[in-house]
């Protein structure tokens, strides 16, 4: 809970100074740049800790690979289920509604994204023939660097401050996400606009995990009971798997495992998700992640309107995650 908050106050923080520099009537193009500098960053000491943590690699054979099958499985569901709501409510791919899909995104992005800018010019998916997303490249390169320069060079004093680097990263990204948006100066008619939309994805999020949960039990190997302790950390794995010890060691291992897959899974395909499937489908894939470590990953790829949302689903969902997975325990 602590974190959360530090997490919320450092991203209104930069909107308050976001929203001061809009005042100077100044290009802060300089902002985008510095983000996708510091995701590499966050990346790669992500992968570090993947690659140094024992649990991790000692999980990479069978318990891995039921992990990587459930969370397909949960993610799949999840994306066709923000889809078919997202048409529902009046959403097109861009996350706009009514009179304002007739102002397509084409947010500026840094170099290097040039990609997600075509797709953001073009609301009908029509023009050059698509490519993989440049900053999707960049994610899969520095996750594969880390984990081998954890597994193979990095000394255990590095690694055991990882966490700390971690959390300023995370905070200085959050703090250019909230510059972001003020810059923009569009958070008040983005809210407006989609009013208490914003909080139904949330909970179809919870129901197609839920959904996947029953899926996966019928062709992976524990019960339903098991599974939806699995999938109810919601991404959330340091919290997950601690609460399911008692419950389970193995459980506990795939859960660890499958909610650390779906951060970076999440991380790799959120910027294809938003060029090629829809903005409001792409922060339904890390799940709780969405409000800290994706939600820099989200406002790149999409933008200032789509990071609220992706904020509003972390939030829920961190908070649904101790309460499901208690009640999923006790059944």
């Amino acid at each position: 809970m602590l974190d959360l908050l530090i997490y919320l106050a450092v991203t209104v923080a930069g909107y308050f100074i976001g929203a001061r520099l809009k005042k100077q009537n100044k290009s802060w193009k300089w902002v985008g740049k510095l983000q996708t500098l510091v995701i590499v960053v966050l990346v790669f000491l992500m992968g570090s800790r993947i690659g140094a943590s024992e649990e991790i690699v000692a999980s990479l054979g069978t318990i891995g690979l039921i992990s990587f099958v459930f969370t397909i499985i949960v993610m799949i569901i999840t994306v066709a289920a923000f889809t078919l709501v997202r048409r529902v409510m009046g959403f097109d791919r861009f996350g706009k509604r009514g009179a304002a899909k007739a102002a397509a995104p084409a947010k500026a992005e840094s170099a290097g994204d040039a990609d997600g800018m075509e797709s953001a010019r073009n609301a009908n998916g029509e023009g050059a023939k698509p490519r993989l997303n440049s900053l999707t490249i960049i994610m899969v390169v520095f996750v594969a660097v880390g984990i081998a320069a954890g597994y193979l060079v990095l000394p255990d004093g590095f690694i055991a401050v990882t966490g700390t680097l971690l959390m300023i990263t995370l905070c200085t990204l959050l703090v250019l996400v909230g510059i972001d948006i003020g810059t923009e100066g569009t958070l008040a008619t983005n809210f407006k606009s989609a009013g208490w939309r914003v909080v139904v994805f949330p909970f179809v999020s919870i129901g197609a995990m839920l959904l996947g949960c029953v899926l996966a039990s019928l062709f992976l190997p524990f019960s339903v009971q098991d599974s939806a302790c699995i999938g109810s950390g919601l991404g959330w794995y340091s919290l997950a798997s601690a609460m399911l010890v008692d419950y389970s060691a193995k459980i506990s291992a795939i859960s660890f495992m499958h909610n650390v897959i779906r951060e970076v899974v999440g991380i790799l395909f959120i910027p294809t998700c938003a060029k090629h499937l829809g903005y409001i489908e792409c922060y339904c894939l890390p799940g709780a992640s969405s409000m800290d470590v994706c939600l820099p990953l989200v406002e790149k790829a999409t933008d200032s309107t789509i990071a609220v949302y992706s904020f509003v689903n972390g939030v829920v969902l961190s908070a649904a995650v101790p309460v499901l997975v208690s009640i999923f325990m006790s059944l």
